[in-house]
């Protein structure tokens, strides 16, 4: 009699089922950081179509006044107020100065030399600074992970954003839910044994895509804030924001929240703040009201702040 110990050698359909799995859920890994070494170039492409899409591809003329910025062609002209001028940021291959309801993309092989491009960049750098207040000291600060987990968990709980994690919760136990039940009818007979690996291969690739972390910066910005609206610095762009422009605020011990849109939000810390966290305070409960997620408010596809 043999003895009770002894086991029998897993069944090669298990072991396919096994190694088919983890084959799937590499490969979802590889297309994965694909996508991320590819987002640079997507980004320039996308930015080359935009700027295909306006009429009269080789025959415009920019022109900026004193006024406004302007952009002509035959069919028509283009002009936003330098006081509709939010922001500007700069790639390996445009100028892009943002306004409040569209950007700029301009090509830098459009300047006639190097000079003309400094000449240039520095107009806009200036018009964007008209009405900052140089008189008040810049907040200097770099955001820690602990900042954006401050913001996300205070996003969460009171700007509405559960909703999301809600709906990754739910698609989650499902995925989970299909992947216990089709074990449970494979090993029944009652499936294919290849449908699991199939399974687990479509649930890791889901995972990789909707709980992906975003890459975050963590170098140094510079703050200045007045009654009018604030003004944001760092290496690789800049931006203003008039209070009126947002849509509200929100804050905890740790963190501001100031709400562009449902979507967007830029983060303050208010360890960065130092003594001057009760002027901020003061100054953002009296030009935002508090942020309110079930208002139906339109989300506009925006640069970051």
């Amino acid at each position: 009699m043999q003895q009770a110990s002894q086991q029998q050698p897993p069944p090669a359909a298990a072991l396919a089922s096994i190694g088919l799995g983890f084959a799937a859920g590499v490969g979802a890994y590889l297309l994965d950081q694909r996508s991320l070494r590819l987002w640079r170039t997507r980004r320039e492409q996308a930015l080359l179509a935009a700027y295909s899409r306006i009429h009269c591809r080789d025959s415009r003329t920019l022109q900026a006044t004193a006024e406004s910025l302007a952009l002509s062609c035959k069919c028509g002209l283009v002009a936003r107020p330098w006081t509709e001028l939010t922001g500007f940021t700069e790639t390996a291959s445009f100028l892009i100065p943002l306004t409040r309801n569209e950007s700029f993309p301009i090509p830098k092989s459009a300047f006639a030399s190097e000079g003309a491009l400094t000449e240039f960049r520095g107009l806009i750098l200036d018009k964007l600074h008209t009405d900052r207040p140089f008189t008040a000291t810049p907040v200097e600060f770099a955001h820690t992970p602990a900042d954006f987990w401050h913001a996300k968990l205070l996003h969460v709980r009171r700007g509405g954003g559960w909703r999301r994690v809600l709906k990754i919760a739910v698609a989650t136990a499902a995925f989970v839910l299909a992947i216990v039940m089709s074990i449970a009818k494979a090993r029944a007979g009652e499936l294919p044994a290849w449908l699991v690996p199939v399974v687990l291969g479509a649930f890791v690739f889901f995972l990789s895509k909707i709980v992906r972390l975003r890459k975050h910066y963590y170098g140094l910005l510079r703050m200045y804030f007045s009654e009018e609206g604030f003004h944001v610095v760092d290496p690789g762009s800049q931006s203003r924001r008039r209070w009126n422009e947002l849509v509200g605020y929100l804050e905890d011990r740790h963190v501001y929240l100031l709400y562009l849109n449902p979507r967007l939000y830029r983060i303050v810390p208010k360890r960065v703040l130092g003594q001057r966290v009760e002027d901020f305070g003061r100054l953002v409960q009296t030009a935002l009201p508090p942020f309110d997620y079930r208002r139906r408010l339109p989300v506009v596809d925006a640069a970051r702040i």
